[in-house]
């Protein structure tokens, strides 16, 4: 009897093991280990059924590219509904699956909490190590290609969303400047007090001096005028640095 209590133990300790990672697995999205956190790739993976990254070329040239999407299917040619995809360098077309999203298995060193994405197809299987970025740095991914020893094809995909609790609450979005500069400041009053000129001078015209059509603009035989005297002033300094004459009346 207690032979048979032990041997019971030691499978329910060894299923605990192996199950211990799909148990925390909450979606092929998201991984929930407490107390260390959550690991929320949602974000990272485009919805649009295109990889994030395509055609990427390995570190070591194989002939190959390699396609990825986290967290989200997409389509390439023949690679239908998958997490990543193989094709040759001179024919994109011809294509190969490194596995789908449903068959993604979350797995993590214990007592490093370093996580692996693991997926597999019919002959390919594909490992994928998250590694974590500082907020608002992009999302980068490295294509190691094809590990003869181990048999399996890996890449790295480095991601503040790969932190614990790095995207709980959704990504860090990118910093933008906390103010405008000098220039920027002075072009945008100038089109504020231009606009105000342009408004309370027409409606001063139309409705009190009851002016319409091209006579409700403000100072209308002035700025037609302007372009005149502007060349006049161009024409006279341009005799004062020659030293030529001029014949400049004033305004």
């Amino acid at each position: 009897m207690n032979i048979r209590k032990n041997i019971f133990s030691i499978l329910s300790f060894v299923l605990a093991l192996c199950l211990r990672d799909q148990l925390n697995a909450l979606t092929p999205c998201i991984y929930n280990l407490n107390p260390k956190g959550i690991i929320d790739l949602t974000s990272v993976g485009r919805m649009d059924g295109t990889p994030a990254w395509k055609n990427v070329h390995p570190e070591i040239s194989d002939k190959h590219v390699y396609s990825y999407n986290p967290c989200h299917s997409f389509t390439q040619y023949t690679c239908i509904n998958v997490a990543a995809c193989q094709a040759y360098e001179t024919d994109e077309k011809l294509v190969y699956s490194l596995g789908n999203q449903n068959s993604m298995q979350w797995e993590v060193q214990t007592g490093k909490d370093i996580v692996t994405l693991v997926y597999n197809s019919l002959e390919r299987k594909l490992s994928v190590y998250l590694n974590c970025l500082k907020p608002g740095e992009p999302n980068k991914l490295e294509v190691h290609g094809y590990d003869s020893v181990a048999k399996i094809f890996t890449m790295t995909l480095s991601s503040e969303c790969a932190c614990w609790d790095g995207c709980k609450n959704g990504p860090t979005p990118p910093k933008l400047p906390n103010k405008l500069g000098g220039g920027a400041v002075f072009i945008l009053i100038l089109v504020i007090l231009t606009t105000i000129y342009l408004i309370g001078f027409m409606t001063f015209n139309k409705f009190q001096r009851h002016e319409s059509g091209i006579n409700i603009l403000p100072h209308r035989q002035f700025w037609i005028a302007l372009p005149g005297y502007a060349l006049d002033g161009i024409l006279f300094t341009l005799r004062k640095v020659t030293s030529k004459g001029t014949t400049y009346t004033a305004v």
